[in-house]
């Protein structure tokens, strides 16, 4: 288990329900009401569910427990849970183990707003282990952040899934703008 998991202190666990808002944007508003409680949140994680009605689910975890449970109560009260406390409860341990999930909001102290070469990432991160998708990524690799990282949690450890890209770089398989818009759809036809 990780100690860094561990010094979280509290977790809650929330199921998004058959809400029709994006995952992206359940992050943003899970975020915002955090800061509007004046909650520093430790890590974000999230799940995709596919028992019963396929939804979103999330683990918070903060060192603030009143604040983390305040905040459990206001998206309870917006978006009414599907998950009974057994699903909700294996999900955080999933998450303590670091078995599976999705990083959101997780602690670092690299500076990710551009280039930066992949051993730079491991050694100034809780990431452990980037992963070249199709290829073995060679040491001297360098990544292409542009400010927006989501590792994953997979047998017991932080890795990062990343692709080649263009010049030779690599770059995060989820990218926070995955595809340039060409700009006027006005005459777009079908």
């Amino acid at each position: 288990m990780s100690t860094l998991l561990v010094e979280a202190g509290s977790w809650v666990t929330f199921d998004s329900g058959t809400t029709s808002f994006s995952r992206k944007h359940l992050e943003a508003l899970i975020s915002k009401r955090a800061n509007d409680l004046g909650l520093k949140l430790d890590w974000l994680v999230s799940y995709q569910l596919n028992t019963g009605v396929r939804r979103i689910a999330f683990v918070i975890g903060s060192k603030n427990r009143a604040l983390l449970n305040e905040l459990k109560d206001q998206l309870g009260a917006e978006f009414p849970s599907f998950s009974g406390q057994a699903e909700l409860a294996a999900l955080q341990t999933e998450c303590i183990s670091r078995d599976s999930g999705r990083l959101v909001i997780f602690p670092f102290t690299a500076d990710i707003s551009g280039l930066l070469p992949a051993k730079d990432l491991l050694e100034h991160s809780i990431i452990e282990e980037i992963v070249a998708i199709g290829e073995t990524m060679p040491s001297e690799a360098v990544l292409k952040i542009d400010n927006y990282l989501r590792p994953i949690f997979e047998q017991g450890k932080v890795k990062l899934l990343v692709e080649r890209v263009a010049d030779g770089f690599f770059a995060p398989v989820e990218r926070e703008a995955p595809h340039e818009c060409c700009g006027d759809h006005d005459d777009f036809e079908l």
